[in-house]
C-alpha cells in the first residue's frame, strides 16, 4: 500500500527539523531552502503552518526526524476507482 505523510499543525514546534533532514536527505545539502518542506510561522495565529514542495516524493524522512510527532507516515487508502490502473 502507498504511504504518505500527514501533518499535524498544532503538533508542530517550529524547530525546523524536517526542513534539514530533508535538504540533507534528498538534495546533499545542509539547507532548509533546499529541501521539499517548509515550515512558516503564523505570527497572529501562534502557529505554523507546513507545506511541502510539487517535487516532495513522500519519502518520509521528515516524518522520522520530526521530534514533536507533528508529521507521520501513513498508508494512503486507495480509491475504489483506482485500483487495477497502470
Amino acid at each position: 500500500m502507498p504511504k504518505g505523510v500527514a501533518v499535524i499543525p498544532a503538533r508542530c514546534t517550529g524547530c525546523g527539523t524536517c526542513a534539514l533532514t530533508c535538504s540533507v536527505v534528498n538534495c546533499g545539502e545542509f539547507g532548509p531552502a533546499r529541501g521539499h518542506i517548509s515550515v512558516a510561522r503564523r505570527e497572529f495565529a501562534g502557529t505554523f503552518e507546513i507545506s511541502f514542495s510539487s517535487t516532495c516524493k513522500s519519502c518520509g524522512t521528515c516524518a522520522l526526524a520530526c521530534p514533536s510527532g507533528a508529521l507521520q507516515v501513513v498508508e494512503l487508502v486507495e480509491a475504489a476507482g483506482e485500483r487495477g490502473r497502470a
